[in-house]
C-alpha cells in the first residue's frame, strides 16, 4: 500500500508586501504631495483648497468640507451653514485655521449626513488639511502682499523717474 505522504505545499511570505498599519484608518492625507506641488507652484488658492477638501472628503467618507478665507468666513459660514441644515446635514467639524501666532486665516468647516464625532485618525487627517491650508492660504496673502510693495516700488521709481525728466 501507498504511504500517506503530507500534502504541504510551500507558500511565499506576503507579511512583507502588507501596508503597515494594514486595518486600521490613514492618518496621512492621500494626495498631499500633489497638494504641496500645487501650493509650491503658485496654483490658484481656490483650486488648493477644492484639492484639499476633496482629498478628507473621499478619504474620511460620507463628509462633506469647506474651507473658507477670513475674508469670506463670517456671511458664507452662515449660508452653508443654513444651506446644509436644509439638506439634512449635521456638523461634523467645525474649527478655525490659525497661524502659530493665533491669527486665523480661516475656517475648515465639515459636514455629514449622521450625527457624529470625528474619531481620533480623523481628527489626525483633519489637523494635517487644517496646517496644509494654512500654508496655502498664507501663501496667497504673501503673495499679495509683495506685490503691493512692488507696485508700490515702480509707482515711486516712475515718479522719481519723471521728475528726472522735468528738470532735464
Amino acid at each position: 500500500m501507498a504511504e500517506d505522504k503530507s500534502c504541504t505545499k510551500w507558500a511565499p511570505d506576503l507579511s512583507m508586501w502588507r501596508r503597515p498599519y494594514a486595518g486600521k484608518k490613514e492618518t496621512s492625507l492621500r494626495g498631499e504631495k500633489d497638494i504641496l506641488e500645487m501650493i509650491s507652484m503658485g496654483e490658484p488658492l481656490s483650486s488648493v483648497l477644492n484639492r484639499l477638501c476633496a482629498a478628507i472628503d473621499l478619504q474620511i467618507g460620507n463628509v462633506v468640507s469647506v474651507i473658507l478665507s477670513a475674508d469670506d468666513r463670517e456671511h458664507d459660514l452662515l449660508t452653508i451653514t443654513h444651506n446644509a441644515l436644509q439638506f439634512g446635514l449635521h456638523v461634523f467639524w467645525s474649527a478655525s485655521i490659525p497661524l502659530p501666532n493665533e491669527d486665523v486665516l480661516g475656517s475648515l468647516e465639515m459636514y455629514c449626513c449622521i450625527p457624529r464625532t470625528p474619531t481620533p485618525s480623523e481628527i489626525r487627517l483633519i489637523e494635517r488639511v487644517s496646517r496644509l491650508a494654512a500654508v496655502a492660504i498664507q501663501r496667497r496673502n504673501e503673495e499679495e502682499e509683495l506685490k503691493k510693495f512692488l507696485r508700490g516700488r515702480i509707482d515711486a521709481w516712475r515718479k522719481d523717474a519723471l521728475k528726472l525728466v522735468y528738470l532735464n
